[in-house]
């Protein structure tokens, strides 16, 4: 972890291989579906770095056991890996997720952006400006029409709350 306790995507990929590791041991193949921070730090920005690792991942009790394992031999906080997003996740088909690390006793893979990007603009934290600049360039968004019509493939029984009409707004224009 760096010092400001912040993880990078070589901290995560170092953290992913001990915690591949200590499955492999365990007889364990666990796959995770990983969001926010860290799928921007592995799939779409290097140089992103993030607080922990949302995630969603089986099987579930022995995944947790180890990460808190990983993160007290590499000095992680003991929430480094969690599923506190998984509520927000959703539930459509991400046809465009993609592998971003891959151990025999794990494999991570990455929401696609356009996942990340209707996430990030539903949370509409201040933080996750640069993220939706980031993904919108990878995606090719690039009027505030196309970003609604993407939240509402993701989500399609959700409205935008008005924080994340300002936001994208503020990104792209009023219509």
């Amino acid at each position: 972890m760096s010092d400001d306790g912040l993880l990078g995507r070589a901290e995560l990929e170092r953290a992913f291989t001990a915690l591949g590791d200590r499955l492999v041991r365990r007889r364990v193949t666990a796959d995770l579906f990983i969001v926010g921070g860290a799928a921007m730090a592995l799939a779409y920005d290097a140089q992103r770095v993030t607080r922990d690792v949302d995630a969603v991942f089986v099987p579930h009790g022995v995944v947790l056991e180890e990460a808190r394992n990983v993160a007290a031999a590499l000095g992680l906080p003991p929430w480094w890996l969690n599923e506190q997003a998984s509520t927000y996740v959703s539930t459509q088909q991400d046809t465009g997720k993609r592998e971003v690390f891959d151990h025999p006793g794990i494999r991570v893979l990455a929401a696609s952006p356009e996942h990340v990007f209707a996430m990030k603009a539903f949370a509409a934290r201040t933080r996750d400006e640069e993220d939706l600049r980031t993904l919108a360039r990878i995606i090719g968004i690039t009027k505030i029409d196309e970003a609604r019509k993407l939240c509402d493939r993701f989500f399609p029984t959700e409205s935008l709350p008005p924080r994340s009409q300002a936001m994208l707004e503020d990104l792209f224009g009023a219509d």
